[in-house]
């Protein structure tokens, strides 16, 4: 019986991050369809799950496309974090296997 309540509890917790990152990415939709081409720090770390201190380190290693406009505020533009998500995609095996 524990196993199965630790995991309900893990498949909970599973979901609950899972919703905040539908959460977020919805909000990031929202600001692509309105117009709204650049998120923040914040913003961009909740989209990725990851800490912000992890993106300003993407950032000083120059892993991640960002703006700096004024020398201040940290900015990502929607469109070129989306291509830079995609370009780390990984095939899965049925693909692979396909293009053999």
């Amino acid at each position: 019986m524990d196993k199965q309540e630790n995991f309900n509890a893990e498949t909970l917790k599973s979901l609950e991050k899972l919703n905040n990152q539908v959460s977020e990415l919805i909000q990031v939709q929202r600001k692509a369809i309105t117009g709204y081409d650049y998120i923040n720090v914040h913003e961009l770390s909740q989209l990725l799950g990851e800490s912000i201190s992890t993106i300003y380190n993407r950032v000083h290693q120059k892993q991640i496309p960002y703006y700096k406009p004024g020398g201040k505020v940290l900015l990502f533009k929607i469109g070129e974090i989306e291509d830079w998500i995609k370009s780390g995609r990984h095939s899965p095996i049925d693909e692979i296997r396909q293009n053999i």
